[in-house]
C-alpha cells in the first residue's frame, strides 16, 4: 500500500474507532506555518457514569515568527517553542504531562527553506520536545506535505458538514488558501481520470470516494504577494498598483528582500499585474490548472477557509460588516467589485478603515490580496465568474482546522504500531468530537473501514457536548 493510501486509511479509521474508557486526557499539537507557530492543548473527558466522551476545549496561542524565520540559525528554532510549552504547563496539571502526546506539524513555509536548513530546524525542535515531559518521539516533528495537509483539511470539512457518513453521500470541494501554499481538494465526476499523484481513495460506508488533491506551493497568499512585489522590483518603476494611493514604504519581494515601492491604487493595473502570474501554461495532461498541472473537471460546491475567508467576510469585503467568524456565500463577480471599491481607497483611509483589524498591519495589501483571490479561483483554477462559494472559518461552531484531521491519523498510526492508552483515547475522543461514531472493520486495502454507530455503540451512550474552541485559524 503507498504512503498516501495508507495515510487515508489511517485518517478514516482514527475518525471512526471506538476508543477505550478514562477520566481526563490532554494532547497538545504544534501548527508551524509560514506566518507563525500554534499550539492546540487538547483537553477531554472520559468514562463517568455514562460512559461517554466529552471535549471540553481546545485551548490556543499563536506566536510569531514561524519556524522558516530561523533559517540564518536554524540551531535557536526549538527555543522559540518555550512560550507555547509553557502555555501547555498552565494547562495541563504535572501529573498529567507524561501521558500527554505532543506532535508538530510544519507547512508551506518550512518546504520554502531548503532541504538542508529544514533538518536543521527540525533537529532543534526535536531536542526542544524531547526536553519536555510530555510523550514525544522525534519522528513526530514532520513536514507536513501539500498532499496530506489538503486531504486533512477537506476530510475535517465533510465531517463537520456531516457529508461522509455514507459513500451516497455529495461532498464539498475545499480551497485552503494558506501563506506559503494553496489546497484544492474535491470529488470529480464519475468516471473523470484520476493519475496517482493527485488521487486520495477514502472508504466509506456504502463504497469509496475518489477525491482530487493538488497543492500549489508558491501560490499562497503571502508567496504570490512576494512574487507579485518581485515583477514589480523587476520593472524598476518602483509603484505598485495593488498598494493604496498614498503608501510609500518598504515592500518584501520574494528571498526576503524589501524594496520601497510606491503605491497607486490602480484596480485595473493591480489585476493585470496579477493575472500575470497565472500564465498559459504547457499542458501535458488535460485539463489543467496552475503551471500546467492536472485538474479534473471542476465539480459541486466549495467551501473556502483560512485567507479565503480572512480576506473576504473576515475584512468585511461585500457588506462593511467585518466578523472574526462567520459564513458567507459570494461569486467570483462580488469580489471583484469588493476588490474594486477596496483599491480605491487611498492609504490613510484603509489604515482608518481597518484599524481594528485583527491584522491591521497588514491593511495596505488588501487590495492586492482580494484581486489574487479573484484571480486564483477563475484564471488558477478555472472556475466559471458566475460560481458560487462559501467562504467561512467554522462549521457548526467548531472551527476549520486541517490539524484536527492530522492529529487523529497521526494518532492512529501509533496506536496500530503499538501507542500508549492515552493516544487510543485520544482517537475515541476525536470520533464522539465530530458525532460520527462507527466501528472498524478489516477493509480490502488492508486497512480499516466503517460500519454505522448502529451495529457497534451501546443505545446508552449519550451523544457529546458540542466543544468550546477558541480563536485562532490555521497557520500555513
Amino acid at each position: 500500500m503507498s504512503r498516501r493510501r495508507e495515510a487515508v486509511v489511517l485518517l478514516v479509521g482514527a475518525l471512526t474507532g471506538r476508543g477505550a474508557w478514562g477520566e481526563v486526557h490532554h494532547g497538545l499539537v504544534f501548527d508551524a506555518g509560514s506566518s507563525g507557530t500554534r499550539i492546540h492543548v487538547y483537553t477531554w473527558n472520559s468514562g463517568g457514569s455514562h460512559g461517554n466522551f466529552e471535549l471540553v476545549s481546545d485551548d490556543l496561542l499563536k506566536i510569531k515568527p514561524g519556524l522558516s524565520a530561523f533559517k540564518s540559525a536554524p540551531e535557536t528554532a526549538g527555543e522559540s517553542l518555550t512560550p507555547l510549552l509553557t502555555y501547555a504547563f498552565e494547562h495541563i496539571a504535572e501529573d498529567k504531562r507524561k501521558d500527554a502526546p505532543a506532535y508538530l506539524m510544519a507547512t508551506a513555509g518550512l518546504r520554502l527553506v531548503g532541504e538542508e536548513k529544514k533538518d536543521q530546524i527540525l533537529q532543534s525542535v526535536c531536542g526542544k520536545l524531547d526536553e519536555s515531559p510530555f510523550i514525544f518521539n522525534c519522528a513526530w516533528a514532520t513536514l507536513l506535505s501539500g498532499y496530506d495537509e489538503g486531504l486533512y483539511g477537506w476530510v475535517t470539512v465533510n465531517y463537520l458538514m456531516k457529508a461522509m457518513q455514507s459513500a451516497k453521500q455529495k461532498t464539498y470541494g475545499t480551497i485552503d488558501l494558506g501563506g506559503g501554499s494553496v489546497q484544492i481538494v474535491f470529488e470529480p465526476k464519475s468516471g473523470a481520470s484520476l493519475p496517482a499523484p493527485y488521487l486520495a481513495t477514502v472508504p466509506l460506508p456504502g463504497g469509496e470516494k475518489r477525491v482530487y488533491v493538488r497543492s500549489h506551493l508558491g501560490y499562497g497568499l503571502d508567496e504570490a504577494r512576494r512574487s507579485i512585489a518581485a515583477v514589480v522590483a523587476k520593472s524598476g518603476k518602483m509603484v505598485h498598483p495593488c498598494l493604496p494611493s498614498g503608501y510609500i514604504g518598504p515592500v518584501v519581494t520574494t528571498g526576503g528582500g524589501a524594496v520601497e515601492m510606491k503605491g497607486s491604487g490602480n484596480y485595473a493595473a493591480c489585476v493585470q499585474l496579477i493575472e500575470s502570474i497565472f500564465p498559459k501554461a504547457e499542458c501535458p495532461l488535460a485539463p489543467c490548472s496552475i503551471q500546467g498541472s492536472y485538474q479534473p473537471e471542476l465539480n459541486g460546491e466549495f467551501i473556502g477557509f483560512s485567507y479565503m475567508y480572512d480576506r473576504t467576510k473576515q475584512i468585511g469585503l461585500l457588506d462593511d460588516d467585518p466578523q472574526v467568524y462567520g459564513e458567507q456565500k459570494m461569486d467570483i463577480a462580488q469580489i471583484k467589485q469588493g476588490a474594486e471599491r477596496l483599491c480605491a481607497l487611498k492609504s490613510d483611509a484603509i489604515t482608518r478603515k481597518f484599524d481594528k483589524h485583527p491584522e491591521a498591519d497588514k491593511a495596505q495589501n488588501f487590495c492586492g490580496d482580494v484581486v489574487f483571490i479573484a484571480a486564483l479561483i477563475e484564471h488558477g483554477f478555472g472556475f466559471a465568474p458566475s460560481t458560487v462559494f462559501t467562504m467561512t472559518n467554522k462549521i457548526n461552531s467548531i472551527e476549520i482546522v486541517w490539524t484536527l484531521g492530522a492529529i487523529i491519523a497521526k494518532v492512529n498510526e501509533g496506536m496500530r504500531s503499538g501507542g500508549s492508552f492515552a493516544l487510543y483515547a485520544i482517537t475515541a475522543l476525536a470520533a464522539v468530537a465530530l458525532c460520527f461514531v462507527v466501528c472498524f472493520r478489516r477493509s480490502l486495502f488492508g486497512g480499516y473501514g466503517l460500519l454505522p454507530f448502529r451495529y457497534c455503540a451501546h443505545p446508552s451512550v449519550p451523544r457529546a457536548s458540542t466543544p468550546h474552541l477558541q480563536d485562532g485559524r490555521a497557520i500555513s
